[in-house]
């Protein structure tokens, strides 16, 4: 009986990234960026190249939502098991990412003049978003709970710096605000 269990959460959470490419393949987006070219870090900010290949300075914000999906569901659920709070992590990190990838979002993403131009992630790149949530999540779970504020705050910083965005500089020009 265990073990059917353990085989029905693997391909529960094996699941998840499957729908997730499915449905960002059915979208049009593309599997790898257009450009042709494939790197494990984009640092620079670069129109054709953003969001398009394995990590980026926004993989550290998804660091950030893992942790803070860890933090809340911990608050919020506390008898359920780390799979639970697993599973949810995962599950609310693919739904973010079809919903940041469809043309209306991607468009009020672009109506703000002040932030770089965002055409939507590669399918790889939404992939590997998922994964560090994930990573955000395991942190979350492992770190001592004091330590999650300070490195957040150290990861949005270092995007801040790094690309002049991140979590409140993009909330804040969505919001209309002037940020430069």
């Amino acid at each position: 009986m265990s073990r059917r269990i353990t085989v029905q959460r693997i391909a529960g959470i094996a699941t998840v990234p499957v729908i997730q490419l499915l449905w960002l393949r059915l979208m049009g987006r593309s599997y790898f960026c257009p450009c042709g070219e494939i790197h494990l870090w984009q640092g620079q900010l670069d129109p054709a190249r953003n969001a398009q290949q394995f990590a980026d300075w926004y993989s550290l914000l998804h660091v950030i939502f893992g942790m803070g999906v860890y933090t809340l569901l911990t608050l919020m659920r506390p008898g359920w098991r780390l799979y639970e709070r697993a599973m949810m992590a995962l599950l609310s990190s693919a739904i973010w990412e079809i919903m940041e990838n469809a043309p209306w979002i991607i468009e009020v993403i672009n109506r703000s003049s002040q932030g770089p131009h965002y055409s939507g992630d590669s399918i790889l790149n939404s992939l590997e978003d998922t994964l560090f949530a994930m990573i955000g999540f395991l942190l979350g779970w492992r770190l001592p709970k004091w330590s999650l504020l300070p490195l957040a705050a150290a990861l949005e910083i270092s995007v801040s710096l790094a690309i002049h965005d991140g979590l409140i500089l993009g909330t804040l020009r969505l919001m209309g605000g002037n940020v430069d």
